[in-house]
């Protein structure tokens, strides 16, 4: 018999069935959507949507306090359980039994410089009465190690008195079926072994994560090493780096093809900075099968962060130091050029709806100079990165722990310590989630902010997903609430757009001088959001429409959790 982690979902379900768990409050995520499914439609449990964790919890034990039942809570991975330990606080001194399922990527990405795997069982000692964390199942033995950690923490919500208990479940392992992994040794060097390499004849691609804009002795030297290695420097915004090797190339690899993405595979892929926030890069140079090269890291720390699972190189010491002792040998290829060429069949200036896609393609090149924009994760960083923005633009995301919380805070934080223009590019549901930051008394006249309310999340809405099944508490939909009221308590003047001319016509006046700080609120119909990227998307691939969207779920899904996995899931969610 096979077995899948799936067993782990059916599981927690049946026995929050037999334990008579039937309140459930659920918040908005991407790796809790198969349990949501199944409690939503299952009609012996009552599913509570409250998109704020922080709210959740709290709410939870309201229910308790009437009902004197346990009551379940469901969330996503990242930040969301972070936020839920103020909940758990109060409800751990109050003796409250909440179940908190939280969710998490398979333990090894643990500490990796993956997206959205922040180490998701290290709770405060006063948050829970125990955590337990839920194997990932490879075999019966994990069937029967699940079974016994579900029961326990349930029973542990009344044990030896109430209180808070955390049931932490893996999602789907990330990787190919039936493909052999090669023996890898990893070896750690201070950057001065960088002496003793003759790169002439190698391809090298510098992927440049998340980083704060770059001294002058820093991109000197990435200069110098690139003219001489023919290297491409692959960028996004938050790499905050442009030289003549560096490519903004999200755009080629979200629609690249098999046999194009063997013409871009590098022998070396040198990592800098922190995490890189970019799916695209992520699916193609991690675990396909097709790609084959060594993935050394530049690091100060000398972690061990295999991001990719290509690591063999750890090169400890400082960034700048590795690129200006290399050896100054003339490369024999023309690997940027490759590059360059494929890059410049990708078009984003095709007609689409009115959308976070087309409000990038008219603001992108009118953003002021040597401002700074804070881009929310995951749709507005997504869609952004497709359009070219100014050198002198500094860009920034929560791309650390990965959570939707603490955008606005953060450029608020820049924006009282500068005196450049400050914008915040945000959808919905993470602008409600941190509206209380409008309050802070030391707002100031620079600050604007870029309201795309597309109708809650756009994430699990943008491929086609049926809205009857994802908008009531996995995409946390139909709030119908606008900023107005709050903006104008807040001392913002406010700003609102119903379509492409409407916006157009007040772009010029949310990026001008202003006496106060600025909201421009943007009313987005969610499929036109889908029906504009998925346009882009298209229009840079050979396949037709539905073809893509057929192409692109079931290459990433079957990539990350094997034909086997998919084919037990497609099961799962038709029941």
């Amino acid at each position: 018999m096979k077995y899948s982690n799936l067993e782990n979902f059916t599981l927690v379900v049946n026995l929050l069935k037999k334990k008579s768990i039937k309140n459930i409050v659920i918040s908005p995520g991407g790796t809790n959507i198969i349990i949501t499914k199944a409690v939503q439609s299952d009609r012996f449990f009552q599913c509570y949507s409250v998109v704020d964790e922080r709210s959740a919890v709290y709410y939870a034990i309201g229910i308790y306090l009437q009902t004197g039942m346990p009551v379940a809570t469901i969330c996503t991975s990242a930040q969301a359980t972070r936020n839920y330990i103020p909940g758990l606080t109060e409800a751990f001194y109050k003796k409250v039994p909440i179940l908190a399922i939280t969710m998490e990527k398979h333990p090894r990405f643990k500490y990796q410089e993956y997206m959205q795997a922040p180490d998701q069982t290290s709770l405060p000692n006063d948050c829970v009465k125990k955590s337990f964390e839920l194997p990932f199942i490879s075999d019966i033995n994990d069937v029967y190690h699940s079974i016994r950690l579900v029961n326990q923490a349930i029973l542990e919500l009344t044990h030896n008195g109430y209180g808070p208990v955390q049931l932490c479940i893996p999602l789907l392992d990330f990787q190919l079926s039936k493909v052999e992994t090669p023996f890898r040794e990893i070896k750690r060097f201070d950057v001065d072994f960088v002496k003793n390499i003759d790169f002439s004849k190698k391809k090298i691609l510098i992927a440049i994560g998340e980083h704060r804009p770059f001294s002058e002795t820093e991109s000197d030297a990435i200069d110098h090493f690139c003219k001489y290695t023919d290297s491409v420097i692959y960028t996004n915004h938050l790499s905050n780096f442009k030289n003549d090797y560096s490519l903004n190339a999200n755009l080629l690899l979200a629609t690249v093809n098999d046999e194009e993405l063997k013409k871009l595979k590098p022998d070396i892929l040198i990592t800098i900075g922190g995490q890189t926030g970019d799916y695209p890069f992520y699916l193609c140079f991690s675990k396909n099968n097709l790609i084959c090269f060594e993935h050394w890291r530049i690091c100060e720390d000398g972690d061990v962060v295999d991001t990719y699972d290509k690591l063999t190189l750890i090169f400890q010491g400082a960034e700048s130091d590795f690129f200006s002792g290399a050896k100054e040998i003339e490369s024999t290829h023309c690997f940027f050029d490759i590059w360059q060429q494929e890059l410049a069949k990708r078009k984003n200036n095709i007609t689409v709806p009115f959308s976070n896609v087309s409000i990038a393609q008219y603001l992108h090149s009118r953003l002021p100079k040597k401002s700074i924009v804070q881009f929310s994760i995951l749709n507005s960083l997504r869609v952004w990165n497709f359009f070219r923005l100014d050198p002198s633009i500094e860009c920034y995301s929560n791309v650390g722990a990965f959570g939707i919380d603490g955008g606005m805070s953060t450029l608020i934080g820049q924006s009282v310590v500068t005196n450049k223009i400050s914008i915040m590019v945000i959808g919905d549901l993470a602008f409600f989630y941190d509206m209380n930051s409008l309050s802070i008394r030391h707002i100031r006249n620079n600050l604007r902010v870029l309201l795309i309310n597309n109708n809650g999340g756009i994430e699990f809405k943008l491929r086609g997903e049926e809205r009857t099944v994802v908008d009531d508490y996995i995409a946390a939909a139909n709030h119908n609430l606008n900023a107005k009221g709050w903006a104008e308590t807040c001392g913002f003047k406010y700003l609102c757009a119903n379509n492409i001319f409407e916006f157009v016509n007040s772009a010029e006046e949310f990026l001008s001088d202003s006496m106060n700080p600025v909201i421009f609120e943007v009313f987005v119909n969610d499929q036109d959001e889908s029906k504009a990227y998925l346009s882009i998307i298209e229009a840079n691939q050979t396949k037709t429409a539905s073809e893509i969207v057929k192409f692109n779920i079931i290459k990433s899904v079957k990539g990350i959790i094997g034909k086997d996995n998919f084919d037990e899931l497609k099961k799962k969610i038709k029941r």
